[in-house]
């Protein structure tokens, strides 16, 4: 049964915050990225069917691509991904190969929802938390540095939203606050 009322949403670091390569040759990336896919389909497994992701270069691309392999996967049983975009522009000074995997996922997305038309100090934090308020689940990869990534799962954990740490899973551990729906 699909539930388009249960939502995730993304947050996490730019390719170079991250403590190793975002590149499928690299193990820790390889270990990771199997993460959050067996976390995206747990969360479709549990009536989970509407992912948001903020696009930006790292973590919410990779993660936006692993909801499309969840929905080819489950053969688009209603799995929906929106891309919360923070301006127009976002994408201008993106590398070739970022840019390449950007347009593919705007292509194959289910919606796009513009924050604004132009850039403005405080566009990421808004579009942050408008994913936030429209999800239930935040999925991150977080080892508590400070920036966006912070603010969103501290905003998301004062707004009462399961964050599931994909970081914290590295060594076997669940994160405390993952919660299975029933």
């Amino acid at each position: 049964m699909i539930n388009e009322n249960i939502s995730c949403c993304f947050t996490g670091y730019r390719p170079e915050k991250f403590p190793f390569p975002l590149s499928r040759d690299n193990a820790d990336f390889v270990r990771f990225e199997n993460g959050l896919i067996k976390t995206v389909c747990s969360l479709c497994d549990n009536g989970c069917y509407t992912f948001y992701s903020g696009m930006a270069m790292g973590f919410d691309i990779v993660a936006a691509e692993c909801v499309l392999l969840a929905r080819e996967l489950y053969g688009k049983a209603g799995i929906r991904l929106i891309c919360a975009i923070p301006f127009i522009e976002q994408s201008k000074n993106f590398p070739a190969k970022w840019l390449e995997r950007y347009n593919t996922i705007l292509s194959a997305a289910d919606e796009t929802i513009l924050i604004s038309d132009k850039y403005y100090r405080g566009c990421y934090d808004k579009r942050n938390k408008f994913m936030v308020d429209n999800s239930d689940y935040v999925v991150t990869w977080f080892d508590g540095h400070a920036g966006g990534t912070k603010n969103t799962v501290n905003y998301a954990k004062k707004s009462g939203r399961a964050v599931i740490n994909l970081n914290d899973e590295a060594d076997g551990t669940p994160h405390k606050e993952y919660v299975i729906m029933e």
